[in-house]
């Protein structure tokens, strides 16, 4: 079996420490490219647009139709809590779809990140 030597090429990539210097648990393809803040900032958008575009509107829109229904008499009201449970329900089942929907616009967000970097190392065509 013959086997392959990779020091020739780590010596010869100007990105890759020296092979002194590396730890045993250095990963070169880590180390290449990293841009974990841009990656925090697209997260943080994603959760605040998620929030004030499509969760809080979802969750208040269910709560006052749940809360109509209840008052029109299609949904009978808890006798010891009255609409409560039904409105804090419909609160929660509507911030949740909120959130399920905007996860598209969110999934566009990083795709257009990583074909940004895609000349830069990143992405699964990277090694190909």
């Amino acid at each position: 079996m013959a086997s392959v030597s990779t020091h020739g090429n780590q010596e010869k990539s100007p990105h890759l420490p020296p092979l002194s210097k590396q730890s045993l648990l250095f990963c070169p393809k880590s180390k290449l490219h990293i841009h974990r803040g841009e990656i925090a900032k697209i997260i943080r958008e994603c959760q605040e647009e998620s929030f004030w575009k499509r969760a809080l509107p979802f969750s208040l829109i269910s709560m006052l139709v749940t809360q109509g229904l209840v008052h029109q008499g299609y949904l009978a009201a808890n006798p010891r809590f009255g609409s409560l449970p039904k409105v804090a329900l419909a609160g929660l089942l509507g911030f949740g779809l909120g959130k399920a929907s905007y996860i598209r616009v969110c999934q566009s967000k990083f795709h257009s990140f990583e074909d940004q970097l895609r000349g830069a190392g990143f992405g699964p065509e990277h090694n190909r």
